[in-house]
């Protein structure tokens, strides 16, 4: 049930007063007009006309009302009341300058209103498409729509008329995220009401303009939720659960909308609600404090390039807050480097990286602690890592009954014995001919045993498993 708007008497007047001066502005084309009945005065105009009308009186309007002027920038990045206030307004202003639109040049299914509200504060022809459940990623190249759904992209019937007005979009979003797109600034990262993810391409550093809005459709993420999805099975998220309980680090790798952040989420549900989690990210993208259930001590950080912090120096500072947890988002360079020295000195770690192929995994972490500039032995760092990171998942997307499923197709344990030989230890596999998991029956390390035992740790719970050594 939409909230009720509270009746603003002085602003109606304002409202009626505009609407006569716009009407008497307005060219009134009287054969366009529906003879079977329409009420005198009252006109039938193509959408565009209507938006350029109702954009001008919003623009005029919300030099003088700072409180419109917020609920048109919040409204159009999703914020739910102020699109509530909006389509109101708007609902209003159609009814006072007495128009129709006419119906071929709607949207279906949208009303009236909300395709005014969609040109004029919204995402215009994607307005609607962004906020369908089932839809992943919209994606704008030039004037064509995609959609990613269940891991599969599908161009939408809908078309932008000219590339024109997809920079007329990019404009508005930007204007709305506060940070402009243009050609000196032709990339931006910005995020909306909802924490999507929106990206923004022009020209000269895109052929075409673009608009990218990545969602989060899995809300409330947990393990026995990605058991239900197919992710996992019952007793991989027990064996997860345990582990996470126990303090045992986590490395998530995957390539692209394999599902690696809203794994990480289900992983985090799994904190117990006293200990104190840190978050490291380039945007304040995650949220745990929204996400996680209870009342949570959560600090989140990111990377400010304006003074000069990057992703690795403003890891540093969260070590010295004697954080139980610190999560890395998603680890894309030198952070790592850090991320690794955290874990060697006593603080849990959790973060994702893209990486295409399970056999590249360690490789690709090696890669990016270089990215630090310092000399690194390469035994060395491949031994680190291994002592760093307890235990790594990977997700892949699975063809399965001809559709595609986020898949964790593995579960590994990293360790180092005495010898300094790293041991890598396959717990749990995905068979990809027989289209099932397997426990492999290897066992933890004893390094791993010790530190879980040391965290209170039941040996018996693992032993169900069949994953506990001798």
């Amino acid at each position: 049930m939409c909230p009720r708007i509270r009746f603003d008497a002085g602003q109606y007047l304002k409202d009626l007063m505009q609407a006569d001066q716009a009407r008497e502005r307005m060219p009134v084309s009287w054969s366009s007009l529906n003879a079977a009945g329409h009420k005198k005065g009252v006109q039938r105009i193509p959408l565009a006309d209507a938006v350029k009308l109702v954009y001008e009186h919003l623009t005029e309007r919300s030099k003088k009302d700072q409180a419109l002027y917020e609920d048109i920038l919040q409204a159009g990045l999703g914020e739910p009341l102020a699109q509530v206030r909006m389509k109101a307004v708007i609902d209003t202003l159609l009814t006072e300058y007495r128009i129709d639109i006419e119906p071929d040049t709607l949207t279906p299914p949208l009303t009236p209103t909300e395709c005014v509200f969609a040109d004029t504060c919204g995402a215009g022809l994607i307005e609607d498409l962004y906020r369908l459940p089932d839809v992943e990623e919209v994606q704008v190249i030039g004037c064509d729509i995609f959609l990613l759904r269940g891991g599969e992209m599908i161009r939408h019937a809908r078309r932008f008329a000219s590339l024109a007005d997809v920079l007329l979009l990019q404009d508005r979003l930007a204007l709305c995220g506060k940070k402009p797109i243009n050609e000196r600034q032709p990339f931006i990262q910005s995020y909306l009401w909802n924490r999507s993810r929106l990206v923004m391409t022009r020209p000269p550093y895109s052929d075409v303009p673009s608009i990218h809005i990545r969602n989060f459709i899995v809300k409330d993420v947990t393990l026995e939720l990605l058991a239900d999805l197919h992710t996992l099975n019952e007793p991989m998220a027990r064996l997860l659960r345990l582990l996470v309980r126990y303090h045992a680090s986590f490395l998530i790798g995957g390539g692209t909308a394999t599902g690696k952040t809203t794994f990480l989420f289900a992983l985090a549900q799994e904190i117990p609600e006293n200990e104190r989690i840190r978050t490291l990210e380039k945007e304040f993208e995650v949220a745990l404090r929204e996400r996680l259930r209870g009342n949570r001590n959560i600090l989140a950080v990111r990377e400010v390039d304006e003074i000069g912090l990057s992703m690795e120096e403003s890891f540093k500072p969260l070590l010295v807050m004697s954080p139980h947890w610190v999560i890395v988002g998603e680890a894309k360079g030198s952070e790592v480097s850090q991320m690794v020295q955290g874990a060697l000195r006593g603080h849990d770690m959790m973060g994702t990286m893209h990486t295409k192929y399970r056999d590249s995994f360690i490789s690709d972490v090696v890669d990016m602690i270089k990215q630090d500039g310092r000399q690194h032995d390469q035994t060395d760092t491949v031994r680190r890592v291994a002592r760093a990171f307890n235990l790594i998942v990977f997700l892949r997307l699975v063809r399965i009954g001809g559709k595609p499923v986020r898949v964790a197709t593995e579960i590994t344990e990293l360790s180092v014995d005495e010898r300094q030989t790293v041991h890598i230890r396959p717990l749990v596999e995905w068979d990809f001919q027989r289209q099932m998991w397997r426990f492999t029956g290897e066992r933890f390390s004893r390094s791993l045993m010790d530190h879980l035992v040391a965290n209170g740790a039941n040996p018996d719970e693992f032993r169900e498993l069949g994953v506990w050594g001798a």
